[in-house]
Order: structure tokens, then sequence, then C-alpha cells
């Protein structure tokens, strides 16, 4: 079928270009062959003018028109010759082979004395004529005329024009029979690769099993387009399958990696408190954390704990970075953390040791900020100490909302020397405490606007009167919102402490 296309298309255009060629030929043929014959029929018509006048000259001088007349109708039948008349000097005809009567058209025909006169003629009976006017002795004893019929070179034409086209057309059958050849070897290789191809684009190149196919002599056989296009879709099947089996590695590499990294997420998820309420039986307080990684894996931290029945600990942090290598260094710091602040109550000596801890052996050159503090929950005194972390603000019972005063330090990890200080607060009964990293108010919608301190202290103060789990899960919709279908760039972490006071 596609090789009977491909021919179909084929003999369309060399129907065309015959069609073309032989419209063109004949019309050349035809003009070139007119004005050949012309010129000959005028020249023979010439001749024998000139050969009639100069025979006629003494016949005419003795007014022996009988004789003229058997001279004239001689020459009837020479080919071409359609008329033969002879006039006097008055241009009066003397003698004619007209058939039965003299048509008028040649009445007021006229010669020249001193040339040979040929025109055209239209006669109703005779045709189409040249008809030529010769002077007998210059035209004192008067004029021969013959006419030369243009059927003749009218039929001469055509019988030519149709050897030719005659001819043209035998051609034109051998160049059909030699195209089909010529078509039928380039079609069969190119159906085959059409077979060939969609059986490639149907293939399962995941196994080892070759497509099946006898093309591999196209190549070797057709030195040409076809032999190179062969090649190609060869070359083209060894790379898919190369390809296949390359992203079959990559993709079983990729389903390790996302496995080993939801375990890592899973177990450091398992690190950080996430059962809630984390202290039913304590009326003093109501504490709520969550975490949003921006990765599998990440690299931000919150603990709480109680150091007695009367002081709560809590803390929350950020690794620089993200990924594997912050998830590891918060581990770590997280651990040493909750460690040192199990055997000492100042939180700038706790900082100040783990400080010191992150700094050995830190080839990485991470670093972590830290806001912890101790909630004396009978009184509400708070003694804080900040490493660089951002301000939590305390949130009044009336929704005043106030960042708390920094301390001064650095980030941990950097310098050991760094030294960290405490300040306190009190927290009225009704208080709320709100930390947070940087991932909540630099988070960034689609158009690069970050949430920024001042929508969180908005925020904040519609939020005043929530307990910690409904106001982070409305920050948590808060931040979707805003960023839309933005991708979330940071880890969002947040902890919030609501002070009752005194136990009932």
């Amino acid at each position: 079928m596609k090789r009977f296309k491909l021919f179909q298309r084929t003999l369309i255009i060399m129907v065309v270009l015959f069609g073309v060629i032989a419209t063109v030929t004949s019309i050349l043929s035809g003009w070139t062959l007119a004005r050949r014959l012309t010129e000959e029929y005028r020249s023979k018509g010439t001749a024998i003018a000139k050969s009639i006048a100069d025979a006629s000259v003494e016949l005419l001088l003795n007014r022996d028109a009988s004789t003229v007349q058997t001279i004239i109708d001689q020459f009837l039948e020479i080919e071409g010759v359609a008329y033969v008349f002879v006039t006097d000097e008055n241009d009066a005809i003397i003698s004619h082979t007209f058939v039965p009567a003299i048509p008028q058209e040649v009445l007021s025909l006229k010669g020249e004395k001193q040339r040979t006169v040929a025109q055209d003629l239209a006669i109703q009976g005779v045709g189409d004529v040249i008809d030529i006017a010769a002077p007998i002795l210059v035209g004192v004893v008067g004029y021969v005329h013959i006419g030369m019929d243009k059927q003749i070179i009218r039929s001469s034409i055509w019988s030519a024009i149709v050897g030719q086209q005659s001819l043209m057309f035998a051609i034109f059958l051998v160049s059909v029979l030699a195209a089909r050849f010529l078509v039928d070897r380039v079609a069969q290789p190119l159906s085959e690769l059409t077979a060939y191809v969609q059986q490639l684009a149907s293939h399962d190149f995941s196994s080892s099993t070759p497509v099946a196919t006898n093309l591999a002599r196209l190549p070797r056989e057709s030195q040409d387009e076809v032999g190179e296009l062969a090649s190609a879709f060869f070359h083209l099947e060894e790379a898919l399958r190369q390809s296949i089996q390359n992203l079959k590695e990559t993709t079983a590499a990729k389903e390790r990696i996302e496995s080993e990294l939801t375990i890592a997420h899973d177990i450091q998820m398992s690190i950080l408190p996430k059962i809630f309420p984390p202290f039913p039986n304590r009326s003093e307080f109501d504490l709520y954390a969550t975490i949003e990684s921006a990765r599998e894996v990440g690299g931000d931290f919150y603990d709480f704990a109680l150091v007695d029945e009367d002081h709560l600990w809590f803390a929350i942090g950020d690794v620089s970075g993200k990924g594997v290598p912050a998830s590891l260094f918060m581990a770590a710091t997280k651990t040493l953390l909750r460690a040192l602040a199990g055997k000492n109550t100042h939180p700038d000596a706790i900082l100040s040791e783990l400080n010191i801890e992150l700094c050995r052996d830190n080839d990485s050159g991470m670093f972590v900020t830290i806001f912890h503090g101790i909630l004396h929950l009978p009184s509400g005194t708070l003694v804080y100490s900040n490493g660089g972390h951002n301000p939590p603000y305390v949130i009044s019972p009336v929704g005043a909302v106030t960042p708390i005063e920094n301390t001064g330090g650095m980030a941990l990890g950097v310098l050991p020397e760094t030294r960290y200080r405490t300040k306190t607060i009190a927290l009225p009964p009704g208080a709320r405490l709100f930390l947070y990293t940087d991932g909540v108010t630099e988070a960034m919608n689609s158009a690069g606007a970050l949430f920024s301190e001042h929508r969180l202290c908005e925020f904040l103060q519609q939020t005043h009167e929530d307990s910690p789990t409904e106001l982070l899960r409305s920050l948590l919709g808060e931040l979707k919102r805003f960023s839309l279908d933005a991708e979330q760039s940071d880890d969002i972490t947040a902890l919030a402490l609501y002070y009752r006071g005194e136990a009932h």
C-alpha cells in the first residue's frame, strides 16, 4: 500500500511534467513548422507564378487565351495549388481554374509591376489560401495569380505534432515503467523501515530482547539516504536501550535514596516530642509544637521537658543549611542540648558548654541558632538565653504582642570562646509565649514577597485567645494561603506555650 501511494504521487508528478512539456513542445514545434512551411509554400508559389509568367508572355501578346488556359490547368496537379488565374494589364481575368465561377474575393486582387506580391485570403468554397501575384513582362502584359492552400500547411503541422506527441507518449510509458521499478526499489526498504519503527515504538526496552528485524542488510546494500536512515534507526534503538537501562538504574538508586530519606525523616521525627498534650496532668500550662521540613529531612528542632515539678525547660533551634547534613547536625545538637539541660539549671552555661562541644572537630563549618529557657511554673518567672535565634514573642492576655529582649549571644558552633548571658522576665497568668524559626517569617510567595515579622505580629494579635494547638494549626494554614503554589524554601518550626498560672 505504501509503495502504491509513493508510485501514485510519482505518477501524478510525471503526468503534470509530461503535460507541461508536451504542451510547450507542441506550441513551439507548431509555431516553428508553420513559419517554415509558410515560407516554403510562398517560395513554391512564387516559383510557379514566375514560371507561368515567363511561359505566357508571347501567348498573351498574341491573345492566345486558350493556350494559356491549357498551361495553367496543368499546375492544378501540383500539391498545394488551390487555383491559378491570369489577368491582363487592367487586372481583368483572362484564364482561370475556378469551377463553376470566379469567387468574388479574387476579383479585387491586383498585382504590382515591379515585384511579386503575397497576401493571405479566405475564399468561400476554397478555404484559406496564400495568393501570390507575379507580373508578366513588368505588368505590361498582365499578372499571374497562384493560390497556395493553407490547409495543406495545417495538415502537415498536425501530422508532425501527432507524430511528435506519439513519440513522447511512448517515452512517457517507458518512463512510467522505469519509475515504477525505481519506486519499488526505494519504497520497499522504506516500507520495511516503517514496520520496524512501528515495532520499535511498542517494544519493551526494559527487556534485553532486541527488536526483531531483517534490515541489517540495508546499510550494506543501500549506500544512499535509505541506508543512512536505517543506520540512524539502529543507532536510535541502541541509544533507547541504553537510556532505558540507565533510567532503570537511576530510578532504582533514586528509590533507594528516597527510602533512606524516608527512614531518616522518621528517625528525625522520632527524636522530637510529638505527643500532645505532653503533660496532661499539669494544669499550669499548655504547650504545642510543630515542624514542617522543606525537604525530607531538615535542620530545625524543638524540645521541652520538666526539669522538676516546678520547672519547665523548652528550646527551639535552627541549623544552617538543609537536607541530610543539617539533619545530622541537628540530631547531635538536640541530643547534647537535652543532656546538658538535664544537669544544669543555668541557660547561659548550657549554651556555652554546648557551643564548645559543637565547635570541636566542626570541619563542615555548620552552626545552629538556639533559644531556650526555664520557666518557673508557680511564679511564671522565665530565665532564658539566646544563641543568635529569632527572639520569641510574648502575647499578653489582652493581645499585645512584644518580642522578648535579646541576650546578644551568637550562633553556636562558630567560635568556642563565645560567652552567653541570661535574662529574666515574668509571664503573667493568661500570657502566651511564641517561639519560631526564620522559616515562618521568610516564607515566600510566587511574587517573591516574604511573610515578614509584621504579618506574624498581626496574626498573633488576631489569634491571642487561641490555644497553642489552634494557634499553630492556624499559622500553618495562613502560611499556605500566603505562599499559594510557591515551593517551601525553608523548614517551618514553631512552639507555643500558654501559661495559666498556679494549679487550681
